[in-house]
């Protein structure tokens, strides 16, 4: 199957139209908060993809409200991440350093 403009947007269309129903039924769980900066990231693409240096500004605008709206999502990474390597620090044997008794 090609891809044309027109068969794109009527997907763009028909995934608007699902976003929209799926947030008045109260179902949307925040997503049209994180889906819009991920459409700006992807818009930023298509721009620095096609030469144009505003697509950086729209791609780094878009990232960084994405790494906002994730900050609870990565602080709960980071915190596993130290449980995990204290874990490790904990296993590792300490026969390395001789004992003076």
């Amino acid at each position: 199957m090609s891809m044309d403009r027109s068969k794109g947007l009527a997907l763009v269309l028909i995934a608007a139209g699902l976003i929209i129903c799926i947030h008045k039924l109260g179902m949307h769980g925040h997503l049209m908060g994180i889906l819009m900066p991920i459409i700006m990231v992807g818009l930023g693409y298509v721009g620095i993809t096609n030469g144009k240096k505003i697509g950086w500004l729209i791609a780094g605008v878009g990232a960084f409200i994405l790494v906002c709206k994730l900050s609870g999502f990565l602080a709960i990474a980071f915190a596993i991440c130290l449980v995990v390597y204290g874990i490790k620090l904990l296993k590792r044997r300490t026969d390395f350093y001789p004992h003076e008794y």
